[in-house]
């Protein structure tokens, strides 16, 4: 019997650590799609991803994650083709990606 619940989308993910374990912080981020204001409306609003769900790995099991991630995407890129519509990447990522 599995304890597995309901699938949960996320938009949004977010990261932080300590010398124990990561804490994955999965949020949903949405816009409303009030055409009344305009985009510049739109703009001035304040938008909040609201966290859907959080998971706890222990340090010893990140890289092992990412290279779980890392495999699943390569074969998705090579069945499908890159990722549409592309995500900004966080300023976080970018760094990271830049100093390999």
């Amino acid at each position: 019997m599995s304890t597995v619940g309901a699938p949960v989308y996320a938009n949004v993910a977010h990261a932080t650590s300590t010398p124990y374990d990561f804490r994955l912080t999965f949020s949903l981020l949405t816009v409303p799609h009030d055409e009344a204001g305009g985009p510049s409306a739109l703009a001035r609003m304040v938008m909040a991803p609201r966290a859907v769900v959080q998971v706890v790995i222990p340090v010893g099991a990140v890289e092992s994650i990412v290279d779980l991630l890392r495999a699943e995407l390569d074969r998705y890129i090579d069945e499908f083709g890159p990722p549409r519509p592309t995500v900004v990447r966080s300023a976080a990522a970018s760094t990271v990606a830049g100093s390999g």
